[in-house]
Formats: structure tokens, sequence, C-alpha cells
């Protein structure tokens, strides 16, 4: 989706909404320069025409032509968190997906979360967001966690009632004993 100012306790900018293409109620807000958040809702503009002189984009026009000439092509964005140890932390992994013309991997090309939303933009790609980077992403609710266990507690218990007759009965017609003897 285009980008957003957002004005929230913490933060007060723009920002990249990525949307959950399956639930478009699920969305993720990344904060952004005013610059970079300009260029994308540019690029996601359906009426806006780029090409190699067009400044900025000229860079990423050039590079997706050339992975074509090779026939290559992006075929997707995949965002996940790894821990970093000089850091301490975990941070962003973003990578590019590049397939050959059989529509198999030919390289995974690490970049910033900006130049995959670009070229993601620019190829009209989903990103595609990884468990891992999810989980860390979305807030805790203790409004959840109940629901959760209340959920978890009515999986424990019995769908039906259990008739202790039925379940002999059903025994002895598995072991092929029918009638009584």
């Amino acid at each position: 989706m285009k980008c957003v100012e957002v004005n929230e306790d913490g933060y007060n900018g723009p920002s990249v909404i990525l949307a959950c293409s399956s639930d478009r109620e699920l969305m993720l807000f990344f904060p952004i320069s005013k610059e970079n958040a300009k260029l994308i809702s540019y690029v996601m503009d359906k009426n806006s025409e780029y090409d190699i002189n067009t400044n900025i984009l000229g860079i990423y026009k050039t590079m997706l032509d050339s992975w074509k000439s090779q026939d290559k092509f992006l075929s997707g964005v995949i965002m996940d968190s790894v821990y970093a140890p000089e850091l301490k932390d975990d941070v962003l992994l973003v990578r590019l997906v590049i397939s050959d013309n059989n529509g198999e991997l030919d390289s995974l090309a690490n970049v910033n979360f900006f130049n995959a939303v670009i070229l993601a933009s620019m190829e009209g790609l989903d990103i595609v967001i990884c468990d891992n980077l999810l989980d860390k992403m979305i807030p805790d609710d203790d409004e959840n966690d109940d629901e959760e266990e209340i959920v978890k507690q009515k999986r424990k218990q019995p769908h039906f009632p259990e008739d202790k007759k039925i379940v002999d009965i059903a025994k002895k017609i598995m072991s092929g004993k029918t009638k009584d003897t």
C-alpha cells in the first residue's frame, strides 16, 4: 500500500504499509524517511511512468533490465530476522530472489528494506515475511493470550459425550464379534 503519515506514541512520520494478501486487516507499518516515502508512493501510482532517465529510479530500472538481459528476473522478496552477535540483537534480513528463465533459483541477494520495497513495487511482487519476523513484530496482547488459552482448553474437552456402552459395541464390531455368545 502507499505510504502514510503516522502520528502515534513514539513515532511521528511516514511509514510504508505492508498488507497481508490473504487478510487485508493485518498490516505492518515500517518507518521510512519522507524522501523515500515519496519515491515509493510515486512507483506505486499506476499512472507513474519511469525509465532509465528518471533520476533515482533509473538505477533500479537498470538493475531490473540487466537481469532480464541475462535471462534472469526478480521473482520475490523475502524478509526475516537474523541474530547479529555484534549487536546482541535480531536485525532485519531482506533478500531478493533472483530466478532464471526456467523459474529455478539463481541467487539470493541481501539488500536493505527500501531497495526491496522499490524493486517489489516496480515489478508488482509480493513481499514474503517469515514467521520468525512476524512473531517479533506483532505485539503481545494479553487478551489474545486469554483467548488462546480458552481455545486450548476447548480442544482438550471431548467434542461428544462418551457413552461406555457405545464404545464397547464399537470394539465388538471391530473385533468381528457382533453377537453375544
